[in-house]
């Protein structure tokens, strides 16, 4: 649970915080199941899908509205930080209420929120500094989940 994630690291400096846990995080709200968040590193060549497959990244199997590799979120050292691209779905993927184009990466900026499909799922994007700074005001209920670093 987050909550104990916010017990564990919430009482941390904010060094500690962002030695541990560079990069960014999103958190994360699906119809159906309780909030979570995911840690995603800074490191080029990073790439995560979210989809209805079981084998995706981040996998929403009931949403009917995603297709099986809706979209996916990069991060590249040249753009200087994380990307969210809509793979050519059905039901479009929206970065704050803007619809994306498909192979058309858009960089998202802190608190960027991210609808895939029909919007029960969505994603707010967080760089790892500005969720220490509202960790450290609120706590929240969910859960984190570290994504391996890729090969």
């Amino acid at each position: 649970m987050l909550t104990t994630f916010f017990k564990t690291y919430g009482g941390s400096s904010k060094e500690d915080f962002l030695a541990e846990f560079p990069g960014a995080f999103l958190l994360v709200r699906a119809q159906g199941q309780p909030p979570g968040a995911v840690h995603i590193e800074a490191q080029e060549g990073f790439r995560m899908v979210l989809g209805s497959d079981e084998d995706a990244d981040l996998s929403y199997e009931l949403d009917q509205t995603l297709d099986p590799e809706h979209a996916a979120i990069t991060y590249h050292v040249g753009f200087k930080g994380w990307n969210v691209e809509d793979l050519g779905s059905s039901f479009a993927t929206h970065v704050d209420d803007e619809r994306l184009i498909e192979g058309r990466p858009v960089l998202l900026r802190d608190r960027s929120v991210i609808k895939p499909g029909g919007g029960l799922v969505q994603l707010q994007f967080y760089d790892a500094e500005s969720l220490w700074e509202r960790m450290s005001k609120a706590g929240l209920t969910s859960r984190i989940k570290r994504v391996p670093k890729p090969e």
